[in-house]
């Protein structure tokens, strides 16, 4: 039986019977074809060609969605295609429309037989990971080295006339008295910033300032009994009186004296180049009523804050006025240099000595046009660096991605009941793995606090508490599936 139809009759329909074989083309002329005998189901076969009145054509075609396709067994099966995945050649030839889903497959099926572009395109995404990563942890890096080179670039500036007091022993320079701070350590149990502090001189605004009492520069200056530190409190104003040793005559001249005279200096500097002291700055909550920004409970995103206010006593002129304290000088600008592990310092400053709204007069005889207070305030903030947040939300990441694959894999081998996804001991192994490896990498996370933050309760306890849960399930279904095949074999 042979089978055919005329292209002028248009598109016709043959069911072919489930159950029913095919009949083998019997040896005779080109223009008769017919099936392999397989079992096959109805299919729309169409534009069959009557070839006992025309020439040999193809006889069957895709254009209506059917194609000839080899089975496993080397057989031809009748099969469809969507209409616009599969096109008609020449000489009975089907291919597929390029870019389809199904020309996408059957390339990468073909590739992976040959083997070499596969292996190129996973070497190459390994390599644009590594890349990537690479590139990321330097961009970050960078951002730190611009911020220490912020932190160096603090400067002063003269708004009045020479501050009383602040002359050296280098008659030929007047010029500023700063502090450089050198971060040495952030204790986050103490909430304690150590600081160590040094003497700048500014002699000229528009260059970098010196070392203090560097007596080999010219451009430095230095004090013969040094300058007293204080810190925490302030000073006001007074008229000093004092008998001058050269002539012994009686002068007046307003001056500072701190407002504690029980208090202790904390350093002293200006008498020699290696003069520093060391502070403890207690830090704060910067922002209240924000859990995400609160100390070490909103890691990585906690903010800090704290202050530290100093004053400068000029002891040589302080014995001649006869006053504890009593010859404060204007500190007028700060510095800082290095960094901390795992933090981000920056700061702020302010001269209340010389105040921007403030036009001194030191020749003046009322007190009032005077700044009540004279001391500098320097304001630290406190913050995780950009690398450390991004190290602790790829742990997050990290850990969801692993809990929630591993759930998936425990729905589909339990509740999909796959049971060949229980043989073995796999999937149970990878689920108390997963348990023991999911806190480990909390505790590599760079200057992770105590265990207790947020980021404990939002990316780490709840992944530990699913892949349990998931282990847990993945055990019983394993006993009840093993007593299930003894009672069978019993």
């Amino acid at each position: 039986m042979a089978i055919s139809a005329d292209l002028n009759k248009g598109p016709q329909r043959l069911h072919v019977p489930v159950g029913v074989h095919a009949l083998r083309a019997s040896p005779g002329p080109a223009h008769l074809y017919s099936l392999p005998p397989v079992w096959y189901r109805p299919a729309e076969i169409c534009s069959f060609r009557d070839t006992t009145k025309t020439a040999p054509s193809t006889p069957l075609t895709a254009k209506h969605g059917s194609f000839l396709k080899e089975d496993l067994e080397g057989q031809n099966r009748v099969e469809s295609l969507p209409r616009d995945e599969v096109t008609e050649e020449p000489h009975g030839t089907i291919t597929r429309q390029k870019y389809t889903l199904q020309w996408w497959k059957k390339t990468w099926s073909d590739a992976i037989r040959v083997g070499r572009w596969p292996r190129v395109f996973y070497c190459a995404l390994g390599f644009v990971f590594v890349a990537g990563w690479v590139g990321v942890m330097l961009g970050l890096v960078d951002t730190e080295v611009k911020y220490e080179q912020k932190n160096g670039k603090g400067t002063a500036h003269r708004r009045h006339t020479e501050f009383s007091n602040s002359s050296g022993n280098n008659g030929a320079l007047s010029g500023l008295i700063m502090l450089k701070g050198s971060l040495v350590n952030f204790n986050v149990e103490k909430r304690a910033l150590t600081v160590s502090w040094s003497g700048l001189y500014l002699y000229d605004e528009e260059k970098e300032p010196v070392e203090l009492a560097d007596q080999s520069n010219p451009n430095s200056t230095w004090y013969t009994y040094g300058i007293e530190i204080y810190r925490d409190i302030s000073s006001t104003p007074y008229l000093a009186t004092y008998i001058w040793y050269e002539d012994n005559k009686t002068y007046n001249e307003w001056s500072y004296q701190i407002d504690n005279v029980t208090a202790k200096p904390i350093g002293v500097i200006g008498e020699h180049p290696w003069d520093s002291f060391e502070t403890d700055i207690t830090f704060t909550q910067r922002r209240p009523k924000n859990a995400w920004l609160q100390p070490s409970l909103g890691y990585p995103l906690d903010q800090w804050q704290g202050q530290i206010v100093f004053l400068a006593n000029n002891r040589w002129a302080s014995n001649l006025f006869n006053k504890t304290g009593g010859a404060i000088m204007d500190v007028a600008g700060v510095q800082l240099a290095d960094s901390t592990l795992n933090w981000r310092f920056t700061y702020e400053y302010e001269d209340r000595c010389n105040p921007a709204d403030i036009q001194i007069d030191w020749n003046t005889e009322d007190i009032d046009t005077l700044p009540q207070n004279c001391h500098l305030v320097v304001d630290f903030v406190g913050k995780r660096p950009p690398l450390l947040i991004f190290c602790a939300i790829a742990a997050v990441a990290v850990n969801w991605t692993c809990a929630i694959f591993i759930f998936i894999l425990t729905c589909e081998a339990i509740i999909m009941r796959r049971s060949y996804m229980l043989k073995g001991t796999d999937i149970l192994s990878m689920c108390f793995t997963a348990l023991f490896a999911l806190p480990t990498i909390r505790s590599l996370l760079p200057g992770a606090p105590a265990y207790g933050a947020i980021i404990d309760l939002v990316g780490i306890l709840p992944c530990t508490l699913i892949v349990a849960l998931c282990a847990v399930c993945v055990s019983v279904a394993k006993l009840k599936k093993r007593h299930t095949m003894t009672q069978k074999v019993e």
